[in-house]
């Protein structure tokens, strides 16, 4: 009788067990569909024009490797520490085999930005990897 009940609580256990994993796995999967963060994506899909609507920022890749940037703050790019508005800066941008696109300013004395690829229709700038997200911009139009 006690090895009856014993295969009972055994068997419930690994029901159990089962449930909890798969609701363990789902969750996991869930939040890396939807959450926002670097996957690589191909660069012949870059190429267009990215908008934060919230301030109007803006970045055009162009397929043969130039950008051009308007509407962005210090802040955005985390120059200088302060929050005023950038001139419009453009150069050339240079995809990387990861997770992001180099932008190289131009003129020179402009650091580097890297900007994070979410999809081929989301991109965003986190210029301190242990920081924030200091911009999210979506393409508005394909190049």
């Amino acid at each position: 009788m006690d090895t009856q009940v014993d295969m009972k609580r055994a068997r419930g256990t690994r029901k159990g067990g089962f449930a909890a994993g798969l609701v363990a796995l789902v969750t996991v999967l869930v939040s890396g569909c939807i959450g926002l963060g670097p996957v690589h994506v191909d660069p012949d899909h870059l190429p267009g024009v990215y908008r934060n609507d919230d301030t109007g920022a803006e970045i055009r890749l162009d397929a043969g490797g130039r950008f051009s940037a308007v509407g962005f703050s210090q802040g955005d790019v985390e120059i200088g520490g302060g929050a005023a508005p950038l001139d419009d800066f453009g150069g050339t941008w240079d995809p990387t085999p990861s997770n992001f696109a180099y932008l190289e300013p131009e003129p020179d004395g402009m650091s580097d930005i890297q900007l994070w690829t979410v999809s081929s229709q989301k991109v965003y700038l986190q210029p301190d990897v242990d920081g924030p997200i200091t911009l999210i911009l979506v393409k508005v139009k394909e190049s």
